[in-house]
């Protein structure tokens, strides 16, 4: 029995052999494009497949798997075979689906990358042959291979032929000395590498396209009716943003071709291609391309050099740039971010120069106080130092820094024994002389009389000398008020020089400014401006002052050249002390913002342009 079903199937594999269709085969073979090829496939594969009722070929195009063929042309089961086709794919491994009408599909795989999906409508098939007709599907699926990889083959021969156009054109620019220069190479490059009778090159510039260079021609009439027309031409390309061939082919796109046919009817040449040069995001030139009745343009030819330009236009575009002037550079750029800014796109940098609009109208118009800072020091209205008198021991000293005193109390006692006993010496000598004074009065004696009469005046006056030393022994406090430096405690019974200064004090409520004003800033501050005071031990409190002399004499210190300016406090303050330092600020007037943030600038750059400008 086996052996007779083995004879049946084989006569039927054999039938199925016999009657497939020649001209199938032909085509299979001969087929031109995927979806011819797939079709041929397709019905060779149904017919060697007896259970086949309808099958379907689903291709990879554009990411997305797409009908290619399908067999009959009116299959009722299209949907469900596309859809076992499309599950196949998902899940990169062949299917059944059905129990009583069964549908078997399987991916198309090249390597690892999924290319398409093959599903066929096998009925009312057992699951045997099933399995068998599997089988015969996969093997079948090597002629979709096959042909697949042959186009992926020839479309990276077609990749490798235009990177390697697009290198050697590169370096020929690269070599080429300037623009023109560039432009006249590669163009010759182009000419001989194509057999063309003219290639040129333009570049556009202020809304128009110049011709740049044309093939084997070291100089044009940049005037004549050809170069008129080439740039024409150009610019048809251009504004259309697309390559125009002229003829036109029947399946492309219905592109404007006017001035192409003008530049034909010029030149002669039947045969014309314009390629815009594209850098970037914008078209900066275009290259045209003119050939002989003989050769026309072949679709492989006009994508080669469309890949190849696409690589060509930066190097080009940067030659370009580099034969700029300054200015003409400074200008493009300047034009570049304008139609940046007016055209579409570019959000954030519109909202980022409408920010900075905004903010340079609203410091133009806002206007604010004009001040000068400087530093500031507290000190009292009158300051009186208590300074040594004589020479002397520190006996007594009562009082420190910070402490508050009144007038007539001792802030310091120098030891005074040694002026007492002068004192007793000299009055003890006048007793002595007074007496020999009365003797010779006694005696009527004139002579001696007067000579002790003037000894007791000599001791009258060493007597009074005495007792103004030990009055100045005595130091008080001038006036009531606050001890503001001197500290004499650990000095006690150690001497002091005459001149020296002890204490100094000052009153508790009087106060003067002292600010240390920069000269840059000294010739806006006048007598009677206000202002106000912070203080570095009170932040949170400014107190009112007034500009009340300016002193004429700078002062070195830090570095820097200060003027002293006297202000006074219009406020009293119970918390405010002599030696205090903090922040000042003199109103001068009211500017605009940007007047007030730019001025120290603006003195600066003044100052600097007059130091390195020659005088003539």
């Amino acid at each position: 029995m086996d052996s007779t079903a083995s004879s049946q199937s084989g006569t039927d594999r054999t039938g199925d052999v016999a009657f497939l269709e020649p001209a199938l085969w032909q085509r299979l073979t001969q087929a031109e494009g995927l979806d011819d090829l797939c079709e041929a496939w397709l019905r060779l594969q149904c017919q060697q497949i007896p259970e086949a009722a309808g099958g379907i070929v689903l291709l990879s195009r554009g990411g997305r798997l797409q009908r290619a063929a399908l067999w009959p042309d009116e299959q009722a089961r299209g949907t469900a075979l596309t859809q076992a086709a499309e599950e196949a794919a998902d899940r990169l491994a062949g299917l059944v689906k059905g129990r009583t009408d069964r549908v078997i599909a399987y991916p198309l795989m090249l390597d690892t990358v999924l290319v398409g999906a093959v599903a066929l409508d096998l009925g009312g098939c057992g699951d045997d042959l099933v399995r068998l007709r599997m089988r015969q599907l996969q093997w079948g699926l090597g002629w979709l291979k096959d042909r697949l990889r042959a186009e992926e083959l020839t479309l990276l021969d077609a990749r490798l032929d235009q990177t390697q156009t697009a290198l050697a054109l590169q370096a020929t620019a690269l070599v080429a000395d300037g623009f023109t220069g560039a432009c006249r190479a590669v163009a010759t490059d182009l000419a001989r590498r194509l057999d063309a009778e003219r290639v040129s090159i333009g570049a556009r510039r202020a809304g128009r396209t110049h011709v740049a260079a044309i093939s084997h021609s070291a100089g044009f009439g940049r005037k004549t009716s050809l170069a008129r027309a080439l740039a024409a031409a150009m610019d048809e390309a251009i504004d259309q943003n697309s390559a125009v061939l002229l003829p036109a082919p029947a399946d492309g796109p219905v592109l404007a071709s006017r001035a192409h046919a003008a530049l034909s009817k010029i030149s002669g040449a039947p045969h014309v291609l314009t390629l815009p040069l594209i850098a970037g995001d914008h078209l900066f030139g275009a290259v045209t391309i003119e050939r002989g009745a003989d050769m026309p343009l072949t679709p492989g030819e006009v994508d080669l050099l469309d890949g190849a330009l696409a690589l060509l236009g930066p190097v080009l575009d940067i030659k370009r740039n580099e034969d700029r002037w300054i200015l003409g550079m400074a200008l493009s750029v300047l034009g570049a971010h304008f139609r940046r800014l007016a055209g579409p796109g570019y959000f954030k940098r519109k909202l980022f120069v409408l920010a900075l609009i905004a903010a340079g109208v609203f410091f133009w118009y806002a206007r604010a106080p004009y001040t000068v800072p400087a530093d500031a020091r507290l000190e009292g209205a009158i300051q009186r130092a208590v300074v040594a008198q004589l020479d002397g021991y520190i006996r007594e000293a009562p009082f420190t820094a910070g402490d508050m005193v009144r007038e007539g109390d001792l802030m310091v006692a120098f030891d005074d024994r040694e002026l007492t006993l002068e004192r007793l010496r000299w009055t003890t000598e006048r007793q002595r002389q007074l007496i020999e004074y009365e003797r010779a009065l006694a005696e009527r004696d004139r002579a001696a009389a007067q000579v002790a009469r003037t000894q007791i005046d000599q001791s009258d006056a060493q007597i009074r000398l005495v007792e103004e030393s030990i009055a100045r022994s005595r130091l008080e406090a001038p006036f009531s008020g606050l001890v503001v430096s001197g500290d004499l405690t650990q000095r006690i019974g150690s001497s002091a020089s005459r001149g020296e200064v002890l204490f100094e004090v000052a009153p508790e409520t009087d106060f003067r400014v002292v600010l240390q004003v920069e000269e840059r800033r000294i010739d806006d501050v006048q007598v009677g401006q206000t202002g106000s005071l912070v203080l570095t031990a009170l932040p949170e409190d400014a107190f009112p002052i007034e500009v009340t002399k300016i002193t004429p004499i700078a002062t070195a210190a830090d570095g820097r050249n200060t003027f002293r300016v006297d202000a006074r406090l219009q406020q009293d303050a119970a918390a405010l002390r002599p030696g205090m330092e903090g922040l000042g600020k003199i109103v001068v007037a009211e500017h605009p913002l940007i007047w007030i943030w730019t001025q120290p600038m603006l003195d600066w750059a003044r100052l600097t342009f007059w130091r390195w400008w020659p005088d003539l």
